[in-house]
């Protein structure tokens, strides 16, 4: 039997989720299009080409409202994963912690797609949990 609707439980984690994420994500982006100096300090110590903060800064707001739009949601969040496995490579490459830099996108990622399953019936009804 499939879940057609959400409990307003898992409606209301759900959305706080997703609120954390964007709450993040926003901070983030903002930075970034401002153009705060540590935004070009830190690019410049990760070996980004000098001025990419701003272009990066675009294309995670058009990720992030992709991801808050409900009919392009599922795509945001492909893309979220995608955003945060290049973040995640560039910290590897680096030789950066593991749990404070190389896995908090991964974190990002799995509270995007959390917040996500949670408040969508048809993504729980895709990727079932089942009980052994």
């Amino acid at each position: 039997m499939t879940e057609t609707t959400t409990s307003k439980p898992m409606l209301w984690a759900g959305w706080g989720l997703t609120g954390l994420f964007a709450a993040f994500m926003a901070l983030d982006i903002g930075m970034k299009l401002a153009r705060a100096p540590v935004v070009e300090q830190t690019g410049a110590q990760m070996g980004l080409p000098k001025g990419s903060g701003f272009g990066i800064g675009v294309m995670e707001l058009v990720i992030l409202a992709l991801y808050l739009f409900p009919r392009t949601a599922v795509l945001g969040a492909a893309l979220v994963a995608a955003l945060m496995g290049g973040t995640a490579a560039i910290h590897w490459m680096r030789g950066d912690p593991w749990p404070s830099h190389i896995l908090f996108g991964v974190y990002l990622a799995l509270i995007a797609w959390g917040g996500l399953w949670l408040r969508d019936a048809r993504l729980r009804a895709l990727t079932p949990w089942r009980a052994a």
